[in-house]
């Protein structure tokens, strides 16, 4: 893929909003970053001597937005000191992680790998369609390596210690692409990102002479859903970003900035990637976003809510 494009999508990212809890992001090396966004982890501060921390509702869920980008997740439970891998393909649909009430255990986190559109086919090979809205084990996409990392990982201390563990293991698992492929899938998403997601499907394969079958194909396998799907998800996040970079007051014209016929057909295409109304996400923006990848003028890698 193309670094480039990076500055021309920048999904917006939730992470936890609950004060106990801290969010940390790094952005992958030079020679890794056309694939890579970012390498994450949450997890909850080991600050009780009796190792359980009381978790608190927070009142504001967490939310799981689709985004175009696919994640490797590792999870640690430190009980059984045992870290599960995972591939997450790219989702279709929101969902909520409700925050509940009770003892969590300290020392258990989630370290992820989020790849850009497309990224992690550069990785895998395979095609990104066969992932879709799935959660499955590592191993049906690197069945040879996983153990190695496993190990690997059992031997970090700290985030970046896991980040350095996942850069040199991504270096190594790089794949052949066809060129054509690649420079298909770049020049595809450089109109979708121009655009704002308002290209229709028809015009995009005229312009990369192509037919739509052909473009149809192609994009499942790059990026695990259809072009049009994908145009609308960007389209979503451009909404989106315009609700968390000012106070919108109008609706009515922010429909029509970003095409839409009017404010219910706005709202309706925003609930389906969202959850919920525009306005909901204008009262929840503030607690939630990344700080690293969202918020680049900012020079911290770890939030503390």
């Amino acid at each position: 893929m193309d670094a480039t494009l990076h500055s021309m999508f920048r999904p917006i990212q939730m992470n936890s909003n609950d004060h106990q809890s801290y969010y940390m992001e790094r952005m992958p090396s030079i020679e890794l970053m056309p694939y890579v966004v970012c390498y994450w982890e949450s997890g909850f501060f080991e600050n009780r001597e009796d190792g359980m921390l009381p978790k608190q509702g927070s009142g504001v869920p967490t939310r799981v937005l689709p985004d175009g980008c696919t994640d490797i997740l590792i999870t640690y439970d430190a009980a059984q000191s045992k870290h599960t891998l995972s591939y997450c393909g790219n989702y279709t649909q929101p969902f909520v992680f409700n925050q509940p009430i009770g003892l969590v255990p300290l020392g258990d986190y989630t370290f992820g790998v989020r790849f850009f559109p497309g990224g992690a086919r550069s990785f895998h090979g395979l095609p990104l369609d066969t992932f879709t809205d799935l959660r499955i084990a590592l191993e049906e996409c690197w069945p040879t390596q996983v153990d190695e990392l496993r190990e690997r990982l059992a031997t970090t201390n700290s985030f970046d210690e896991r980040v350095q563990v996942m850069e040199s293991t991504l270096k190594k698992l790089s794949v052949r692409i066809p060129a054509n492929e690649l420079d298909l899938m770049k020049n595809v998403l450089h109109r979708i990102f121009s655009d704002g997601g308002s290209m229709n499907v028809q015009e995009l394969a005229m312009r990369e002479v192509v037919s739509e079958r052909q473009l149809h194909r192609k994009f499942s396998d790059w990026i695990g859903i259809s072009p049009k799907r994908f145009s609308e998800i960007v389209r979503f996040h451009r909404v989106l970003a315009s609700i968390h970079q000012k106070s919108v007051s109008d609706w009515a014209a922010l429909a029509v900035e970003h095409g839409f016929y009017d404010q219910a057909h706005l709202i309706r295409h925003f609930r389906k990637f969202y959850g919920e109304t525009p306005l909901t996400a204008a009262r929840e923006h503030q607690m939630m976003m990344s700080d690293l990848y969202n918020r680049l003028d900012k020079p911290s890698v770890i939030l503390k809510q």
